[in-house]
């Protein structure tokens, strides 16, 4: 199990506002959470398809771009990481 704790801007809801996402990363799935405060966080997650690898294989950068993509597509949160990975 890995443990991403990123400090993000969200870039798409108005006015760009900095957020944390917090990301569970294990061998077949992981889970996330971007929050702003209590009133106004949103999770996500996502396993592989069956017969995949999973995503214990992939680098570090493929794999939160990949929770990047997954955000905007089931969230629709679109954000930057603030430390460039």
């Amino acid at each position: 199990m890995q443990v991403y704790d990123r400090q993000i801007a969200v870039t798409n809801q108005g006015d760009i506002f900095p957020a944390k996402l917090k990301v569970i990363r294990l061998p077949g799935s992981w889970y996330a959470v971007i929050w702003e405060s209590p009133e106004r966080y949103a999770s996500f997650s996502q396993a592989p398809p069956f017969g995949s690898e999973g995503f214990e294989h992939v680098s570090e950068r493929d794999f939160l771009d990949r929770v990047q993509l997954v955000a905007s597509f089931s969230q629709g949160i679109d954000f930057e990481f603030e430390d460039g990975i």
